[in-house]
């Protein structure tokens, strides 16, 4: 699997281009603020095809570009259903006070925990991972060992929960699954740099203590 990662907005929120191979089929995963033609270049250049607009959670700073990238690919809309409000209403429960134009968006499928989405060489497996959002997921590719978190893990922090519709506690739970995934995994978050279950592994056994 081929990853390239791709930060905008104000809060450098990052987003994913995964592709199976050169020439092959890929998935965008989130989309910040002002991304889609950075995005568009490499998919031009590697001559991929994107079948999926996956959404890890529905605030605002991850969905942004969400209109924009699926006029320009004619990619299939993913999220949770339970984030499909957020998704449709950018400023409602927001957590943050912003005046950005975000447009609604609409998921055109609605993933399940379990879920495969296929990319060609490549499955995607959907988690669902409630706690910052009660929507949020994560995405792991087993071949690849490798997962795309969004603001449920971090390098060296978690979802903030003080948000409306976070729950610590599920949050809590969800750590727990991640932190069955072999220690090699690779981890992709929406904000920061990314880091391996392993080096978090510290974090994620403190949730099995609350």
């Amino acid at each position: 699997m081929i990853i390239r990662a791709f930060a905008g907005g104000p809060l450098a929120t990052i987003g994913y281009l995964a592709y199976d191979r050169i020439g092959g089929v890929g998935a965008i995963i989130d989309a910040p603020l002002g991304t889609t033609k950075r995005i568009m270049e490499v998919i031009a250049a590697a001559g991929v095809k994107v079948l999926y607009l996956i959404t890890t959670h529905g605030h605002w700073d991850h969905i942004a570009d969400n209109v924009a990238l699926l006029e320009a690919t004619g990619a299939t809309l993913c999220a949770h259903s339970w984030d499909a409000t957020r998704m449709a209403n950018p400023h409602l429960a927001s957590e943050d006070d912003f005046t950005l134009p975000v447009p609604p968006s609409r998921p055109d499928h609605y993933v399940s925990d379990g879920e495969v989405l296929s990319l060609g060489e490549c499955n995607l497996e959907v988690m669902h991972t409630p706690g910052h959002t009660p929507g949020s997921i994560c995405i792991y590719e087993t071949e690849a060992n490798v997962v795309f978190t969004g603001d449920t893990l971090y390098r060296m922090g978690v979802g903030r929960t003080d948000f409306p519709g976070a729950n610590p506690q599920h949050l809590n739970k969800s750590l727990l699954r991640l932190a069955a995934l072999p220690d090699k995994t690779r981890v992709y978050p929406g904000h920061g740099s990314p880091t391996t279950i392993k080096e978090e592994r510290w974090l994620l056994e403190l949730a099995a203590l609350a």
